[in-house]
């Protein structure tokens, strides 16, 4: 454990809970920020600024905290952030979703790059179908919605992939 990271995450938790703005004093203008919703990651401080801003338009009362302490790897300096988070979902969510004004309460863990102090690499990763689920905007676990809605899948899934087999064939 490290007293720059333990006192870092403290200072990145607090503008999580603050706005755009105190966040983008902790990052890099080159950051790259890459998390389980996005094909590509997103290169530099004005697309993290938009990400920032939509993070804040959809969530609300926000609070953070560390699930367990942080690792840091001094050689490498990437730092390892198992967190916390609850916020209350009072507008539309960047994945084109609208607003439930239910409270989330979920957990993950993010891994970060450095340099000269600040963010420049982020990684993000959490239970998107979770979040979903406590949102109500993902059927329940075992729910007949749930089947219908997997079974869709499989069967979308089946028929790529028997179309990718029939073109192989053909070419």
């Amino acid at each position: 454990m490290s007293e720059w990271a333990d006192g870092f995450f403290r200072e990145w938790q607090l503008a999580w809970g603050t706005g755009t703005e105190a966040v983008l004093e902790l990052v890099t203008d080159d950051i790259e920020y890459w998390d389980v919703t996005l094909d590509e990651p997103l290169q530099g401080i004005q697309e993290y600024a938009g990400h920032s801003d939509r993070f804040f338009a959809a969530f609300t009362e926000c609070e953070w905290s560390m699930r367990e302490p942080v690792i840091h790897e001094p050689e490498t300096n990437r730092v390892t952030e198992p967190w916390a988070f609850t916020g209350i979902n009072s507008g539309p969510l960047w994945i084109g979703l609208p607003a439930t004004g239910r409270r989330l309460n979920t957990v993950g863990t993010d891994i970060f790059e450095f340099r000269d102090g600040k963010v420049c690499r982020e990684h993000s990763f959490y239970d998107v179908v979770s979040s979903l689920r406590q949102l109500g905007l993902w059927p329940g676990i075992g729910s007949q919605t749930e089947s219908v809605v997997m079974t869709l899948g499989s069967a979308a899934l089946n028929g790529r992939n028997a179309l990718s087999r029939v073109s192989q064939k053909l070419s």
